[in-house]
């Protein structure tokens, strides 16, 4: 086979050509530290790169996700501590207004007092976060949660829903509470209503006919709710309270016209022993918001006409009403907490996974600093090499062999 000067020059910058380019290569490698960029170089890198990238981008806004979340909750846990002090605070002023030495001057002052105390509570129930959203309104959190109506009631504007932040790809979290749950729907004091003409019925001890009520109120069968004082003539006089299916609760000796202690409630009787039967029923139970019954405290206690009896009743009722609100606050900054525990977990999770997934694709696309400087070393010299060559085989003639 004849060589030819053509074929020396072609095959010498070939040669310089490829080096050139594995050097360019190797320096685009260096500069990015990527293994390959496009498809064509690793079909199947690229594919899990782009798989792996795209799962990172998951975790990347779930944890995004999770510290917009975890704002949010703190803001609602700490505007519901607020709420849980400051109803403390009116409860403490309710108690004193039963106080049988206040004057129409301390009734004023405390009636100012608890003014103040509620003007607080509706300003923190209708709070809002940094952008003009209402905590407590549910998924209508550009709606006033709690408003004032012509009557002076204080109405839930606001709905049921919860809004759910994704943390994880199979993990969802509440974001707020509606005010419904949390306000709305608290009990007040229960109550019981005379149904014969010789009995008053009247609550003494909320907290322990709360507990009655709670056990024996059948929603389904209003007739379930109906209690007989029977009474019996003898030596002595004696009663028995039954309930609706004629089971014998309580009995006693009889003193007509005198107080009967029964879960909670004094009831008298002012019929002869053995006389009529008589008898009351619980009422339906009714929900509200504190706001309302800080209302009709406030108005009585303005009221000249209320009696200390008549004040002493609503305070029971009220303090009932907070008691019953605190408690409902409290379940919601409990139920807040689990969330943000569960929250920290599966972020930590998250964090942990993420990083298997970084890896994985380091491995797989990513070049290590010290091989990508050792390779542009190494094709450096060899794209040397090729040039010296080259200039060598450019110059050569026959001249240079005779």
């Amino acid at each position: 086979m004849r060589i030819t000067t053509n074929m020396m020059y072609d095959r010498s910058l070939t040669s310089l050509m490829k080096n050139s380019e594995r050097f360019s290569k190797a320096l685009e490698q260096m500069n990015t530290l990527e293994k390959f960029s496009t498809a064509g170089e690793s079909p199947n890198g690229m594919a899990q790169k782009l798989n792996l990238t795209a799962e990172i981008a998951k975790y990347k806004q779930y944890a995004a996700n999770g510290t917009d979340l975890q704002a949010k909750l703190t803001q609602q846990e700490t505007t519901l501590n607020s709420i849980h002090t400051t109803l403390g605070s009116a409860y403490t002023k309710v108690q004193q207004v039963v106080n049988g030495t206040n004057t129409d001057v301390d009734r004023e002052t405390l009636a100012t007092e608890l003014e103040e105390l509620q003007k607080q509570l509706y300003d923190l129930m209708n709070a809002q976060d940094e952008n003009g959203e209402y905590l407590f309104s549910g998924n209508q959190s550009q709606t006033q949660a709690f408003t004032k109506d012509s009557n002076g009631n204080y109405i839930y504007q606001g709905d049921n829903g919860q809004r759910f932040s994704q943390v994880s790809s199979k993990v969802t979290i509440a974001s707020n509470d509606p005010g419904s749950q949390i306000f709305q729907q608290v009990a007040t004091e229960r109550s019981a209503t005379a149904t014969s003409g010789n009995i008053q019925v009247s609550v003494d001890k909320a907290s322990e006919f709360n507990s009655f009520y709670g056990q024996k109120y059948d929603s389904a069968v209003a007739a379930n709710n109906n209690f007989s004082v029977v009474t019996t003539a003898g030596t002595p006089n004696t009663y028995e309270i039954r309930d609706a299916a004629n089971n014998v609760l309580q009995s006693g000796e009889y003193k007509q016209g005198e107080d009967i202690s029964f879960n909670g409630l004094n009831v008298k009787v002012d019929v002869a022993a053995g006389g009529a039967t008589q008898t009351f029923s619980l009422d339906a139970p009714k929900n509200d918001n504190v706001l309302n019954s800080l209302s009709d405290m406030i108005s009585t206690l303005r009221d000249p006409s209320a009696t200390s009896d008549d004040i002493k009743a609503l305070a029971s009722k009220t303090e009932t009403h907070i008691n019953n609100t605190q408690d409902s606050v409290n379940r919601t900054m409990g139920s807040i907490g689990g969330r943000m525990n569960n929250l920290e977990n599966v972020l930590a999770s998250n964090d942990s996974l993420s990083a298997i997934k970084s890896e994985s694709k380091a491995n797989i696309s990513e070049l290590d600093i010290y091989d990508a400087i050792t390779n542009v070393t190494k094709e450096n010299t060899a794209l040397n090499m090729a040039q010296q060559a080259y200039a060598m085989v450019n110059k050569t003639t026959l001249f240079d062999y005779m």
